[in-house]
Order: structure tokens, then C-alpha cells, then sequence
């Protein structure tokens, strides 16, 4: 039913006046005392003043573009939402060949016979309208329960339906839900409650990235279910192990419940670098309902960008050992010490380190081509140093005296220190730690320099430094002394420990190694990525002053594990740059490419795509889970056999009626055809009155 009840002029009152007056003014002028009318008779004056007023006032009207009002009276019938649960583990029990033949077939009939208004939507890890093959990798319950209520909130909805078999490995638990729904929602229970003999791997714990040369623990959880008394082994293998025959780890466990659970430990220590993949195995000596579960993979990025650091040194001196083991408590670096007298480098020797420390050593001798310039170098120079060496190898201290003496002074910290943050802990442990055995003179210092600390005398500090960090080029550090182990002996007598020792000799080297890290071009990407989504990667490019562009254009070739290679470009993304693609399960590498101002610039990596076996992991169906759904949004939970009856109570509760609304919409008046044609009317009035009595 349609009526109209009101006109919106969208004028305020004194334009509408305004309009009024207006019309008025110019009819009257028309035909206030024109010559032509004096023969005529009041009666057909009025008349043409009336009509010409009417047309004057409706053209200004139609300026405002008034609109009519319409209310339309809607009925709207109450409908059902049906929510098909689209996972594998529905079909993995014993009632598969139901499910794939003869329950959807079985769906349509009763949907089709009901004559009812059926919204039906099939979900696994996303969901679409219609029903689907029950393929889903993945159970996203909580995202379709979410997605109908809000839809759904502003019509008219009968009830909710939700056929499931209770299991979901993706999203937040459906009754932890604080959804509204406008109807009840009533749950369908589908899938197989059957404990049956069953070993699982049902978790598994570990690194996502390890260092080359550490070992990384794992952490296996395996259930068992009515198995008491059997034996199982668990296997582990690298699967670069094609045919596994050399297990990694191998052990025997005897299940002694019903209700087995137990977690399994281990180390595995890999041999090279890359993203390393590990399969484990289950072995029982008993037949299982369900061996997909039996197996499972896990992956670790092996790294092997620890920065490696050489310890050079002129003497054997306890420094180098307590540096050494100071540095290798940290996974990210490798430490070499050598003996300058039997250290025979090459220039790729050299260029292997990303920084070198000279305990009491002057220069790299021995190799054409090598400069202390090239590498990040932190000088510790002791009465053993060749002083006079040491002035001609750099630029910033100068010893005036190449025979100098050498006292235990302690020192003090700089307050105007800023090449890095020492936290209150650090700070009180440098305050009261052990003399430094330091130059009797200081040598003259290069001012562009940042001092952390100052040669102290009894309580006066001198402001003469003796660790320093040189502001040029080369990033250097200079300790104009030694006994570094003296230090690490008081940590162990005031602490009990090595731990502030270990952080005021990795925040020097941190400093030095600061900018060997700064990339300006590079991919971030997930390792580890499944085929039933897209796999997408960011790039990053910056400028000189570390300002991200992303003008270049910007490729990517991705290459598989036999060698066949797919190429694709970037889309630009604000500042940056954006692909996203779909790969089938295996193992690839990629090579990004850029170039700017003639300079090609690079990055590699390699990724993993898994087929997901989540659904395989638990088959059997959650039935208390979707009983408690249904009670907590004023349902109840039926079977496959009751459906039926579910539509008869759905359609016979109070719930399930017509909805009737009044549905506002506006017409423009100008878009009547009637009201033109009332113009056009009024105007051939006028001209013909105006012909038939004043000719003209």
C-alpha cells in the first residue's frame, strides 16, 4: 500500500513568502493598467491574473526543488538462517558417504518442501552464500556468528540455524560471544562423538628462527585415547632425509591411561643454514581409526647473520678471555681470537668480520690493500702497544710519548654520554668496579669524540678520557687502558654474576656494529605460509637519508623446488610496496630487484607452503559446545532426524511472524508528469484568453 501524506518545499518560511510575493508582484505589473485591457472585463482580468500568478509561483518553487513524501506500507515475512558447517572433519567419520552423497540433496528437499525463506551460508576459515563440498582446511565459527548478527540485526529473522559438529581450530570460542541475535539460534548437531583407539600429535612447540652452531628445543604433545598398555615411538626427521633413515630423535613411550597425555622434549642442532624443515611420526604397534594425525611438520629459520668479531691480540692477556666469553653469551655473535704473530690473513679473511678488536695490536699488517678504515675497529691499547705504530695507523690519539708509563687509576662516568643508554644497574656496577691499568699521560684526544669515561684521581675526575667513541667515518672505539677482567671479577663477587659485565661489553660493540644493520632495501615476508591463503610480501626501499620511496619499480621472481620460476611486480602501497599471491604447497626461494640510479638492489629469502591438516587433528564432535550455544541465545540443539519438526516448532513459535514497517521515500515534485502538464495547461489558458479577448 502506497499514500502520500506530506510535501517537503525545502524553503524556509520567508523564502516561501518571498516566492509568493514575488509571483504576485509580477502578475500584478503584467496586468495592472496595460492599454490592451481596458476593454475587457474584471472577470477575465482576475482569471488571467490567477493563472499567470500560479505559473510565476510554482517555477519558483520547482527552483527549491520540492519533494513529496511517500510512505509505503511493507510486509515483510519472517525468514530462516542457515549456517552449514563446510570443514573436512565432517566427512571423516564413519557417516561420510552420507554426508557427501545424501545429506545436502537431503537439505535441499526439506528447504524446497518448507516453501519457507531460507538464507543458507556455508563456513569454514570464511563463508559464502549457498552450500558448499566440505573442504574447508580451517573452522572459523566465531566470523559467521558474527557476521549474521550484524547483517541480519535490522530484518526479519525467524531463527538462526547452526549445523556443526562443534569443532573450530580458528577464531574465539562461539560462547565467549557477545553477539545479539534477533531470533534464536538453534543448533543442528552433525559428526561422530565416538572415542575411538587414537595417537595424536596435538601440538607442537619450537623456535621460529635459531642461530647456526645453537642447538633449539622442541616440545611434542601426544594424546592417546583408549590405548592403555601399548607402545608408540616417536621419530623424528629432517626432511631433507628423503627416504628417513636417520632419525634426529627416536624414543619409546609405554601409554599407561586411558586418557594419555604427555609432553616430549628434546634438542635438535642443525648443521646449515635456511629454513629447515622436520617432520614427525608416530608409530604404534595397534591399528588406529584416524592416521592422519599421526604425523605432523614443524620448520625453523636457521640463521646464520650472527656478526662475526675477531679478537686480535699482541700478548696473551686475560682480557681477551673475559671479552670472548662475555660476547659469546649472546646467540648474535661469533668470536675468533688469534695471535697476531701467527695470524696470516688474506683480504677476504679480513672481510669476513664485522668487527675487529686490537687488544694491544697497533695495525693489520701482513696484507696489501687492508685498512683499519674499511671495518669497525675498537682499539684497546695497553703498555705493551706500539704507541709510536698507533699514531701513524689513525687520526684521533696521538701519544706524544711513545715510551709511556702506565698506573691503575680508577675512572668515572661522562654524564653528557649519548652514544648509548646505560640503565641505574649498569651505572651503579661501572661506579664501583675495579681500577683500569690506563696511561700515566693522556694522550692528546680528537675533540670529535664522545666520552663514557674519564681518568679519576682519588675523588677528582679529570675530564682526561679513557673510553671513547670517535665521531668520523670509521666507527671506532678507543679503551685507553686494560684489565677489562677486573671488572668482570667484581660482577662475580658483587652479583654472583657475569650480567652487567656482559652488557657494558655488547652495548660498546652494539654501538660499533650499529650501522652494519641499517638495509636500505628489503622484503618482509612469513616463512611459513599454507596454500589455502594468499601469500603476500611488503617491500621496503629507502633513499640515502633512510626515507622510504617507492618510485623504482620493484620485481619479484619466485623460483620452486625444481627450478621453475614465476615473475611478478609490485603494486605501490602509500609509501611503500605490496603483492600478494597463491602457490601450491612446496619449498621456494625468491629474488627481489630494484634499481636506483644505476645501482641494483637485491634481497633473498626462502618460504615454506604447507597444506593445512588442522581438521585432521581432532574428529571428534563437540556436541556440550553447540548444546550451550543454542541455551545461551534461547534455542536447543536437535539432530539430522528432528529437523523437521525443528521448522514445524520454528514456524508455530511467536517468533515467526509477518513483519509490517512504513517505508519513508521522497519524490521530487518536478518529476511529476502531471504537474508539467498542469503548467503547460495553465499557459495555453492564458495564451488563448489572451488571444480571444485581448488579441496579443
Amino acid at each position: 500500500m502506497i499514500f502520500y501524506n506530506s510535501i517537503i518545499l525545502n524553503t524556509t518560511l520567508f523564502e516561501f513568502l518571498g516566492c509568493f510575493f514575488l509571483s504576485f508582484f509580477l502578475s500584478f505589473l503584467l496586468y495592472r493598467k496595460h492599454t490592451s485591457l481596458n476593454n475587457v472585463s474584471n472577470l477575465i482580468r482576475t482569471l488571467l491574473f490567477l493563472v499567470r500568478f500560479c505559473i510565476f509561483f510554482l517555477l519558483f518553487l520547482f527552483l527549491f526543488n520540492p519533494k513529496l513524501k511517500r510512505e509505503t506500507k511493507v510486509e515483510e515475512s519472517p525468514k530462516i538462517v542457515f549456517l552449514q558447517d563446510n570443514s573436512f572433519s565432517i566427512i571423516l567419520g564413519d557417516d561420510s558417504l552420507y554426508f557427501k552423497n545424501d545429506y545436502l540433496v537431503f537439505l535441499d528437499s526439506l528447504f524446497s518442501n518448507s516453501k519457507l525463506d531460507i538464507d543458507v551460508f556455508s563456513f569454514d576459515q570464511s563463508f559464502k552464500k549457498g552450500f558448499l563440498d566440505f573442504s574447508g582446511d580451517l573452522t572459523n565459527m566465531s566470523n559467521i556468528l558474527e557476521h549474521v548478527s550484524e547483517i541480519y540485526s535490522n530484518q526479519n529473522v525467524g531463527a538462526y540455524i547452526l549445523a556443526s559438529d562443534g569443532i573450530y581450530n580458528q577464531g574465539l570460542n562461539p560462547l565467549y560471544l557477545k553477539n545479539k541475535y534477533n531470533a534464536p539460534l538453534y543448533t543442528l548437531l552433525i559428526g561422530d562423538t565416538t572415542a575411538r583407539k587414537d595417537l595424536l600429535i596435538s601440538k607442537i612447540k619450537t623456535n621460529k628462527l635459531s642461530y647456526l652452531g645453537n642447538s633449539f628445543p622442541v616440545e611434542i604433545n601426544i594424546q592417546a585415547l583408549q590405548m592403555k598398555g601399548l607402545e608408540f615411538h616417536v621419530k623424528v626427521f629432517e626432511n631433507t632425509d628423503s627416504e628417513f633413515k636417520k632419525p634426529l630423535f627416536i624414543k619409546k613411550f609405554s601409554i599407561d591411561k586411558s586418557s594419555y597425555d604427555e609432553k616430549i622434549h628434546f634438542f635438535i642442532s642443525p648443521k646449515s643454514p635456511g629454513l629447515k624443515s622436520y617432520s614427525v611420526y608416530l608409530e604404534s604397534n595397534t591399528d588406529e581409526y584416524n592416521l592422519f594425525n599421526n604425523q605432523d611438520v614443524f620448520h625453523v629459520d636457521i640463521m646464520d647473520d650472527r656478526k662475526k668479531i675477531l679478537i686480535l691480540y699482541g700478548n696473551h692477556h686475560p682480557d681477551i678471555t673475559a671479552i670472548k666469553h662475555s660476547l659469546e653469551s649472546f646467540d648474535q655473535y661469533q668470536v675468533e681470537t688469534e695471535w697476531v704473530k701467527n695470524f696470516q690473513p688474506s683480504i677476504n679473511d679480513y672481510k669476513r668480520y664485522s668487527l675487529i678488536i686490537l687488544h694491544q695490536v697497533s695495525e693489520l699488517i701482513g696484507v696489501e690493500g687492508i685498512d683499519l678504515y674499511d671495518f669497525p675497529v675498537w682499539y684497546i691499547i695497553g703498555k705493551n702497544s706500539d704507541l709510536a705504530l698507533l699514531n701513524q695507523s689513525q687520526n684521533i690519539v696521538k701519544f706524544n710519548n711513545s715510551n709511556l708509563d702506565f698506573e691503575f687509576s680508577n675512572f668515572a662516568l661522562n654524564d653528557n654520554f649519548s652514544t648509548f643508554n646505560l640503565s641505574d644497574s649498569l651505572v651503579d656496577f661501572l661506579s664501583y668496579s675495579s681500577s683500569l691499568l690506563v696511561p700515566f699521560l693522556v694522550p692528546e684526544v680528537n675533540s670529535l669524540t664522545d666520552v663514557l669515561l674519564n681518568k679519576q684521581i682519588g675523588s677528582i675526575n679529570t675530564n682526561k678520557p679513557i673510553l671513547f667513541f670517535a665521531k668520523n667515518q670509521q666507527k671506532s672505539a678507543y679503551l685507553l687502558g686494560e684489565g677489562l677482567w677486573r671488572l668482570k671479577l667484581n660482577d662475580t663477587y658483587l652479583n654472583n654474576s657475569n650480567l652487567l659485565f656482559n652488557s657494558f661489553i655488547s652495548k660498546i660493540v652494539q654501538s660499533l656494529l650499529s650501522d652494519d644493520n641499517k638495509k636500505r632495501f628489503h622484503i618482509n615476508y612469513n616463512s611459513i605460509q599454507y596454500s589455502n591463503s594468499r601469500i603476500s610480501f611488503e617491500g621496503e626501499f629507502y633513499n640515502r637519508n633512510f626515507e622510504l620511496i617507492n618510485f623504482p619499480e620493484l620485481n619479484l621472481e619466485i623460483i620452486d623446488s625444481i627450478g621453475d620460476s614465476y615473475n611478478y611486480k609490485f603494486n605501490r602501497f602509500s609509501s611503500s610496496y605490496y603483492l600478494d599471491v597463491l602457490l601450491s604447497e612446496g619449498s621456494y626461494n625468491f629474488i627481489a630487484k630494484s634499481e636506483l640510479n644505476n645501482k641494483v638492489f637485491t634481497d633473498t629469502g626462502s618460504f615454506i607452503v604447507l597444506k593445512p591438516n588442522f581438521e585432521s587433528k581432532n574428529t571428534i564432535a563437540n556436541f556440550d559446545l553447540l548444546n550451550n550455544l543454542a541455551r545461551l541465545n534461547n534455542g536447543y540443539a536437535t539432530s539430522i532426524d528432528s529437523l523437521d519438526n525443528l521448522f514445524q516448532n520454528i514456524q508455530q513459535s511467536p517468533n515467526f511472524k509477518v513483519s509490517t514497517y512504513i517505508e519513508n521515500s521522497f519524490k521530487s515534485l518536478i518529476n511529476f508528469q502531471s504537474l508539467l502538464l498542469l503548467l503547460l495547461l495553465l499557459l495555453f489558458i492564458e495564451w488563448s484568453v489572451r488571444r480571444r479577448y485581448i488579441n496579443f
